[in-house]
């Protein structure tokens, strides 16, 4: 049995953190546990029973740790039965991400076109597809003096925008010129031929946009759809869609500092309105 003022490692800091420990101890790990007259279960169902083995030999606790199962349901942890379902979906993901990372990086493929190729038109494709970054000198000229917090969430928007659009149009332009053989390829754009070349998106694009679980193709859908949809908002709109925008709490902070805005004019208002009754009533 472990002792709780014996702990190591950086949770456990000072005399505070160990009376926290020892508490939870006391009350999930105490003595009640081997009480041989009221047997406690950490679980039990019908097919598996996970207790304290009874016997004080060697191959009595072996014994009951292979009758054990090697796979357990969510419920023996304390977990809902749906956490199982987000572990299968993420260990598909993963083995399908494997599979196609094993495929052949070199040669032809069935189209009779090198691998070289193949990334080359996929690139040069997505740069033609690729959009002009926003002015946004001209969009905040637009505006004029008066900038709203709604006004600042969409320039932080377009400005966000304008990196990933820059940076995806950098990266295609250098890794065609080191497919042409003119610059050498670094790991950067190895990265990025890669993941050209398997449909996913490159990483140094991902750190830039928002998160997605899309694929190449789906994603560049997406992200024309995005673009058009910014375009329409650079007349700013009177509704803004928060699941439209990269960060969706900055919007909710807005709405926080519009409501705090209101209440405080509010206030101010309803103070002038109480001090001129009582000089109306003097």
């Amino acid at each position: 049995m472990a002792s709780p003022p014996v702990m190591y490692g950086g949770r456990a800091i000072d005399s505070f953190d160990r009376r926290i420990l020892t508490t939870y101890m006391d009350e999930y790990l105490g003595d009640f546990i081997f009480d041989t007259f009221q047997l406690f279960h950490f679980y039990k169902n019908d097919d598996v029973d996970y207790k304290i083995p009874s016997g004080d030999k060697k191959d009595d606790f072996v014994d009951e740790i292979e009758s054990l199962p090697l796979a357990n349901t969510p419920e023996v942890f304390g977990l809902h039965p749906n956490a199982e379902i987000g572990y299968y979906t993420q260990a598909a993901r993963d083995m399908w991400s494997h599979l196609l990372e094993l495929q052949p990086q070199t040669g032809e493929s069935g189209k009779g076109i090198s691998r070289d190729e193949y990334i080359g038109q996929v690139a040069k494709d997505i740069q033609n597809k690729l959009p002009q970054v926003f002015d946004l000198d001209q969009i905040r000229k637009n505006f004029g003096l008066e900038i709203s917090p709604t006004t600042v969430v969409l320039l932080q928007e377009l400005e966000r925008f304008n990196k990933l659009i820059v940076r995806m149009s950098r990266s295609l332009a250098e890794l065609q010129r080191a497919l042409a053989g003119e610059v050498g390829m670094s790991n950067e754009l190895d990265e990025v031929a890669r993941a050209l070349f398997n449909g996913q998106i490159p990483s140094i694009w991902r750190k830039l946009a928002p998160d997605t679980l899309k694929s190449l193709g789906n994603w560049m859908i997406h992200f024309r759809t995005r673009y058009n949809q910014y375009t329409s908002w650079s007349i700013l709109p009177k509704v803004f869609g928060i699941i439209k925008i990269f960060h969706g709490k900055t919007e909710m902070s807005l709405y926080a500092l519009i409501t705090q805005q209101c209440f405080l004019s509010w206030n101010s208002a309803m103070q002038a309105i109480f001090a001129q009754s009582l000089m109306v009533e003097s």
